[in-house]
């Protein structure tokens, strides 16, 4: 009998960012689909570009339903949201980290994270993060993967400094890179050599619309 993960629906973690904001953290459930079309509504214009690559007014019923209906398995999310609600301040969502794990590649993934304008630079994104990457390898995940377009100039100092123990594939104008996760405990604090790890840099890039990524990538978002 496998023994009982960390990170299951029972799973809720409390933390308070440098700005003082409570937050909660715990699995997607169906019931947070307004919660999260309530997020997207207020990500600024930048913001959704740099998710979509396309201007995108809204998330439909089946986006949402692909974005909450998860079986935490093959495909899994962690949400942020503001935590002690009130009448006057309702559950506000800051912040998702998921991962969509390959058919074919039983101990491979894609992933991403955003984080709500309001809550940037804050440290969500580097919690959100760590509790990603224990929950994958807590499901037989070991490497994630990234694809950009092969004609990318903006990944080839970032990718000249990635670890050693990393793939790349180049092959009909899109490059493939897959980084082993790093060991990293279910209740790991974010620390400052984290913003070192390539692989934070990388998800960074990516939150930053710093470098183009395929059809493959931002479909994690809308497909």
């Amino acid at each position: 009998m496998s023994e009982p993960r960390f990170f299951s629906l029972d799973y809720v973690e409390q933390a308070v960012l440098p700005d003082g904001t409570p937050v909660q953290l715990r699995l997607i459930r169906p019931e947070d689909k307004e919660l999260l079309r309530a997020g997207f509504d207020r990500l600024s214009p930048a913001s959704r570009y740099a998710r979509f690559l396309a201007p995108k007014l809204s998330l439909s019923d089946d986006e949402l339903r692909y974005l909450c209906d998860l079986d935490h398995e093959t495909h899994l999310a962690i949400g942020a949201v503001r935590d002690g609600a009130t009448v006057d301040a309702p559950p506000l969502g800051l912040g998702i980290a998921r991962f969509i794990r390959l058919p074919a590649l039983h101990n491979t993934a894609e992933a991403a994270i955003a984080v709500a304008d309001e809550a940037q630079h804050q440290g969500l994104g580097r919690l959100l993060f760590l509790r990603l990457i224990a929950a994958a390898a807590e499901r037989g995940v070991e490497r994630f993967r990234c694809e950009v377009l092969g004609t990318n100039a903006g990944m080839a100092a970032l990718l000249a400094q990635i670890s050693p123990d990393r793939s790349i594939e180049v092959g009909g104008g899109v490059m493939s890179i897959e980084i082993a996760l790093p060991n990293v405990t279910p209740t790991a604090p974010p620390a400052d050599d984290l913003l070192q790890s390539p692989m934070y840099r990388l998800f960074r890039a990516a939150a930053q619309n710093a470098v183009e990524w395929t059809d493959a990538v931002r479909n994690l978002w809308r497909r």
